[in-house]
């Protein structure tokens, strides 16, 4: 047993260091924190699975995959919808954050909430 163990540094992101493509690894990491932050949201709230399901309008096995990080069966855009219903106002953000970009450009302009619900 004298086999030496050779270490790598760590980069920070553990799926850049898995060897994901860029692409990948900034998506997972983004939907890595929108599970952290749903996670440490509902343990605040003192939520039972059951409970926290019920809120959401999810099933209860939907919840224990977010709880126990099962990150490959959400995509970001589910875990902004489960934000969102938890309140965060993540559209909004969005859409203050564009406007003001566009304004700092001549040539865009900001989308309004009407030409917004034309989209959807």
């Amino acid at each position: 047993m004298n086999e030496k163990i050779k270490l790598t540094k760590a980069s920070g992101n553990v799926f850049k260091d898995m060897g994901y493509s860029e692409e990948e690894e900034k998506n997972l990491q983004f939907r890595s924190y929108l599970m952290t932050v749903l996670r440490k949201y509902i343990l605040n709230m003192g939520w039972s699975q059951k409970k926290a399901a019920k809120k959401f309008n999810v099933t209860q096995p939907r919840i224990s995959n977010l709880m126990h990080g099962k990150i490959y069966l959400f995509s970001a855009g589910v875990l902004i919808d489960l934000l969102e219903k938890a309140g965060f106002k993540i559209y909004e953000k969005i859409e203050q954050n564009i406007n003001k970009e566009f304004k700092a450009h001549h040539w865009a302009y900001p989308i309004t909430k009407k030409e917004n619900q034309a989209y959807t």
